[in-house]
């Protein structure tokens, strides 16, 4: 049978159908406040189920932070989000998950109705997040010096691997590919990253002009030894959101 991935973000649902050889991704409009959106958005997700395995559930949202592992205790989860993004609002639900390979807990929130739909509904008391999942299959390939850009549609997340340890994992918003650039530049002074890196670029959006931005890129000294490369939103969501944990 073939697998089905629910990913979420504060607009849109994506569902994906995964056979041995293809992805097939179909996107609807999410207005929950909306009359009836619930019944609309179970009406797709229930024809899948006919002929699909619900394999994961995931969500996408700038709100989280990354918390040592060593020293993670799951009482104090609330204590932990609150440092880098205040109270938690009444219509979120707060989660974590384990990344293992980096020793590191990912905490974030999602929203309430989420949380009740897919645990009282579809019966998957975990929500996943994508930018954890990202986090999953970059330190599975354990690389020595490495920049990746996670390209959604409104937000980007920049991820930087320095000497084989995560140094940063950021999410922003941005209007043009200009911004992401400009942000990138900064960073790279900041944290003082090699001359010499690898580029990974992952485009979650489907219409991220990649010709342009690695045309600007070379406009710059600092990013003149950096090699890019380019995964189109098909590509995406077949290697990062429809890989199970055995693929990580």
């Amino acid at each position: 049978m073939s697998r089905l991935v629910l990913h979420y973000t504060d607009s849109t649902l994506l569902m994906l159908e995964q056979t041995q050889t293809d992805v097939l991704g179909t996107y609807f409009p999410l207005e929950i406040d909306k009359p009836f959106a619930r019944e609309r958005m179970t009406g797709p997700i229930k024809e899948a189920l006919n002929t699909n395995r619900l394999s994961a559930c995931l969500w996408f949202g700038p709100d989280y932070t990354l918390f040592p592992r060593a020293l993670f205790d799951p009482a104090q989860l609330s204590a932990y989000y609150q440092l880098n993004h205040g109270q938690l609002a009444s219509q979120n639900h707060l989660c974590f998950q384990i990344i293992e390979a980096l020793d590191l807990v990912f905490i974030y929130s999602i929203p309430v109705w989420l949380y009740d739909y897919t645990k009282y509904e579809l019966q998957t008391p975990t929500v996943g997040h994508s930018i954890a999942q990202q986090l999953q299959y970059l330190s599975a390939q354990n690389p020595t010096d490495r920049v990746v850009l996670l390209i959604e549609t409104s937000h980007f997340v920049l991820i930087t691997i320095k000497d084989r340890q995560l140094i940063s994992c950021t999410t922003n918003e941005y209007q043009q590919a200009s911004d992401i650039l400009y942000f990138l530049l900064a960073q790279q002074q900041k944290l003082q990253l090699p001359s010499v890196s690898q580029l990974d670029l992952f485009d979650a959006s489907q219409h991220f002009d990649f010709n342009s931005f690695e045309a600007l890129l070379s406009q710059f000294k600092d990013f003149e030894h950096y090699t890019c490369t380019f995964y189109d939103t098909p590509t995406y969501q077949k290697q990062i959101l429809c890989a199970s944990s055995e693929d990580l």
